[in-house]
């Protein structure tokens, strides 16, 4: 699959229905929408940025902690690259374009988070416990 097929609009949708759902602190729809978005990326694959075929990790906090940022269309690939322009990460320009089940062991790590979409537009984390 080529970068410009990537596009994962319903993704983008259940995140945008989740922060609504969170100004009307609707705790059950959030729930129902995040287990759709369980279900949603289990067979999608999705741009992530790799180096020396690993995906980067962002650190989160002081402790270890970390988050893997992935990418739902080119043009978010492109925005989170110019994001990190002030930092190591500006120098990746490798990509990969995986299922995430393909980084099972990610999800071992006790200092993985989870997966942050669009980081420098959307910002939500897929936690580690819809994967």
């Amino acid at each position: 699959m080529k970068i410009e097929e990537i596009k994962h609009p319903e993704l983008k949708n259940h995140i945008n229905m989740i922060y609504m759902h969170e100004e009307n602190q609707n705790q059950s729809a959030i729930d129902k929408t995040e287990s759709e978005i369980g279900e949603y990326i289990k067979d999608k694959e999705f741009i992530i940025s790799i180096e020396d075929s690993k995906p980067v990790k962002i650190p989160y906090a002081n402790d270890g902690q970390y988050l893997v940022p992935i990418f739902t269309d080119e043009a978010e690939y492109l925005t989170g690259m110019d994001y990190f322009s002030l930092n190591d990460m500006a120098e990746n320009k490798e990509y990969a374009i995986e299922k995430l089940e393909n980084y099972k062991k990610l999800k071992e790590d006790p200092n993985f988070l989870g997966y942050i979409v669009n980081i420098a537009r959307v910002s939500y984390i897929i936690r580690t416990t819809l994967l």
